[in-house]
């Protein structure tokens, strides 16, 4: 996730930031390489799918032509307040294998706000709902962060029906160590408007907030997070107190959200195949957090990091990232076709 003003505690399913020490400055790439305005100019199509009477927008990538058979896909899933764009310089590249999805949650980029409260049952509901609208056969799901949480419920909800669920640096915690994120948080405030957009902008941040790089990615993510303010409604009827610029998610997102207690024994016993990928340099990549989740997953399933990644790993490393999913769902494919 990324924004200054944030939902409060909207950054603690992410884990506090990495104490991992840099061994060298970092130099900041602002200058857009070629392969990244290659990859946000491949062809994808914009799409909707009504979700309890809310329209959930998601992008896809190398769908199927008139006439040819349904295929396997893979679907996105971005992080507490973030969107689908988070993941645009990574899917083009995946989908002349696969077609590929990356959607906006409920009250979250270009998706509609639910009038009442979000679960984390209606988040999975919109991921299958995506994997089911885009007829893929089967479907596999990627969750990152707080995607991630909500990708494990799907996944355990309807592991049926899907072909395999990949959690990104989202850590399931040891019973004893549960904690209710949203507990006790306040009723929600509007977010804040901001008089111009270069404003608004200038209050991007990361959360939770680690050194980057890939200055190019993170500068495109931003524009892609603001939405103009009007008291008038727009077209997905989000309205503000004033004119300005703003931020797309719903301040009300993880208002009474529960996590539930029960993430240990669903992450183990899920009908689907499932594979973690952590950030080498995440505190969701210490050992002892991957050493739990082997112990929950069992000896079959896949768990590892990528290295020179912290928790945002498709900014930190996306060429290890994408290939990283690409291996785990071509492995599971050749295992089903076999």
């Amino acid at each position: 996730m990324s924004y200054e003003e944030r939902p409060q505690n909207a950054n603690k399913p992410e884990g506090p930031p990495s104490n991992a020490p840099l061994e060298e400055p970092l130099v900041e790439i602002k200058e857009p390489p070629l392969w990244f305005t290659r990859a946000l100019a491949a062809p994808r199509e914009s799409r909707h799918v009504t979700v309890d009477g809310t329209p959930i927008h998601y992008l896809l990538w190398g769908a199927p032509k008139e006439g040819e058979a349904p295929k396997p896909g893979i679907v996105f899933v971005h992080g507490n307040g973030a969107h689908a764009m988070w993941f645009a310089h990574i899917a083009p590249f995946l989908s002349e294998q696969f077609q590929v999805a990356s959607m906006d949650l409920g009250g979250m980029g270009e998706s509609g706000w639910r009038p009442e409260r979000y679960t984390r049952e209606s988040y999975a509901e919109e991921i299958i709902s995506v994997v089911r609208d885009a007829n893929m056969t089967p479907g596999y799901v990627v969750g990152h962060s707080f995607g991630g949480f909500v990708s494990l419920i799907a996944a355990s909800t309807y592991g049926e029906e899907l072909g395999g669920f990949i959690q990104v640096d989202f850590g399931v915690r040891p019973k004893g160590e549960h904690e209710e994120w949203f507990k006790d948080n306040p009723p929600p405030r509007p977010t804040r408007v901001y008089p111009d957009y270069e404003t608004a902008l200038g209050r991007f941040r990361l959360a939770p907030d680690q050194p980057l790089a890939n200055r190019f990615i993170f500068d495109f993510i931003a524009k892609e997070s603001l939405r103009e303010a009007t008291p008038e409604p727009d077209h997905l009827g989000r309205t503000s107190e004033a004119a300005g610029w703003t931020w797309k998610f719903d301040p009300k997102i993880f208002y009474g959200l529960v996590l539930g207690a029960d993430l240990n024994e669903r992450f183990a016993d899920m009908a689907c195949r499932k594979a973690v990928v952590m950030g080498g340099l995440s505190w969701n990549g210490q050992q002892e957090v991957m050493d739990h989740h082997r112990k929950v997953g069992g000896d079959a399933t896949p768990i590892f990091s990528i290295p020179e990644a912290r928790h945002h790993v498709m900014l930190d490393q996306p060429h290890a990232f994408t290939m990283a999913i690409q291996g785990l769902v071509t492995a599971w494919e050749a295992e089903r076709l076999a």
